[in-house]
């Protein structure tokens, strides 16, 4: 009975652990491409006289391009080359405006940011672009010390973004070429949305507002008071309530998730500020060893970050934390001010999602259920047509796929919650249990598919199929059911 007990229990951690395991070689290549970033930054700043902020540059936006630019095109890499490092140049000279006129650049900050995620309206390739607009833009939050001295590092920021393009990309092709890191299919970008889906939220007509234009609002507000707040309360620190302010709202996917994402924000700042405020009293300020703990706990929150956002807020935060120690700013002393910053920008960006122009997460599950029903559909049609070329169908799948279980959590936690007089009621979450259990099916359709020459000739090719069915028979009517429901959840 004990044996029967621990290996459920173990099954039951192991399944959990799933993704984590999974992410360990996309962590791998990243900690590989990050010391590749580190040392030729290094080479750089003691070559050309540098401070050391080229270094700190370079890091980040290594870090950044290592997770948006996994699995991507050619196409894409040769974009991110010639975008990133002129880019750089344009958010060097932005530094220096917001360090020499405050409300100019705060203003002017504020507009590229929101204008990069408006752009995505146009598509994926509008996007990635914008996507990778923002990277140095961030970068200047991060960065506590300038690229060089005597205000000279507007050029030096474009070699940064050149030299973190150049590592991440010789660190991605080979490991794409032996299979350690998957490489997207051509067909996968089809299964993705710019943006959540403009149904409904708010009098006015509000609904026939584009959803990428209401996220742009809502980060512009939400961004227009981090920087006077920031300012006027955190006066030597402000960045961090900037920094906070775009992470909860630039990415989120719905009032519900933004209110979720903020609180795990303030809860990893919190666990993060801790720990580094104990690692930094082990370190005197200008410590190589700090600067090696600063990589590790880089490299720990990128693979983290598939368990729990929370963990990747706390490893961003002590990293900060750290970095800071480095350059002899005080640690305890700090923790108050960061954790209060942290909090004012998470609540800035709460309120934006959730008064400006709001779109419910119930809106954004269903429409991407929607998507994830519509690739299940054709990897079905596909399976019944020509069961030997699944790659491709199966790529867009697990691309809608993934992009329901970025919604998962908050709802679920949605569902538990609300009162009981609402719980028999169809939920948003019930179609994302359903379409994440037609995964164990697929991926054995899948397997099969690659390791068969002719997979309908197997016996048990009818199973796999059979199987497929049922679980998808399921998801379509959990989704139906969610329809038909009364659309007065508050998530």
């Amino acid at each position: 009975m004990m044996r029967r007990i621990s290996g459920r229990a173990g099954r039951a951690a192991r399944n959990g652990l799933a993704p984590v395991v999974a992410a360990l070689p996309a962590a791998g290549t990243t900690a590989v491409a990050v010391l590749l970033g580190f040392f030729s930054a290094v080479l750089l700043a003691r070559a050309a006289d540098l401070t050391d902020g080229v270094i700190v540059l370079t890091v980040a936006l290594v870090v950044s391009l290592a997770r948006t630019q996994q699995g991507a095109s050619p196409r894409r890499r040769l974009a991110g080359l010639a975008l990133l490092p002129v880019v750089s140049v344009a958010a060097s000279g932005l530094g220096r405006l917001l360090a020499e006129r405050p409300a100019a650049g705060g203003a002017l900050f504020t507009c590229c940011l929101a204008a990069a995620v408006w752009a995505r309206r146009f598509g994926p390739a509008a996007t990635a672009a914008g996507t990778l607009a923002t990277l140095p833009l961030i970068a200047l939050l991060i960065t506590p010390v300038p690229l060089a001295p005597r205000g000279a590092g507007t050029p030096w920021a474009a070699v940064a973004g050149l030299l973190a393009c150049l590592c991440v990309t010789l660190v991605h092709l080979p490991a794409e070429a032996i299979g350690l890191i998957p490489r997207r299919p051509a067909g996968a970008a089809h299964a993705r949305r710019a943006s959540p889906p403009a149904r409904r939220s708010g009098p006015h007509g509000s609904r026939r507002i584009a959803p990428s234009t209401r996220m742009a609002c809502q980060l512009a507000v939400a961004l227009g008071a981090a920087f006077p707040v920031g300012r006027l309360a955190f006066p030597g620190h402000w960045t961090w309530t900037v920094l906070t302010a775009y992470l909860v709202c630039g990415a989120n996917r719905g009032r519900g998730d933004a209110l979720h994402r903020g609180a795990l924000r303030v809860a990893g700042a919190a666990a993060g500020t801790a720990g580094a405020t104990l690692l930094t009293g082990a370190f005197a300020p200008g410590d190589g060893r700090c600067v090696a703990v600063i990589l590790a706990v880089l490299v720990l929150g990128a693979w983290l970050r598939t368990l729990s956002y929370a963990c990747w807020a706390a490893c961003v935060t002590a990293v900060l934390a750290l970095l800071y120690g480095y350059y002899g700013e005080p640690g305890a002393e700090l923790l108050g001010e960061r954790l209060a910053a942290t909090g004012a920008g998470a609540v800035l960006a709460v309120s934006a999602c959730w008064f400006v122009l709001p779109v419910r997460s119930a809106d954004v599950a269903r429409r991407r259920s929607a998507d994830a029903l519509l690739a299940l559909r054709e990897l079905l049609a596909a399976a019944g047509e020509n069961p030997g070329r699944l790659a491709a169908p199966g790529a867009r799948w697990e691309e809608a796929l993934g992009r329901c279980a970025e919604l998962a959590t908050p709802l679920r936690l949605h569902r538990r919650l609300r009162p009981h007089s609402g719980a028999a009621a169809a939920h948003p979450a019930d179609v994302l249990d359903a379409l994440a259990a037609c995964a164990t099916p697929v991926r054995a359709l899948l397997r099969h598919s690659a390791t068969h020459p002719a997979p309908a000739d197997a016996p048990e090719f009818p199973g796999l199929l059979a199987a497929l069915r049922t679980a998808a028979a399921s998801a379509r009517r959990a989704y139906a059911s969610v329809r038909q429901a009364a659309e007065g959840s508050p998530a």
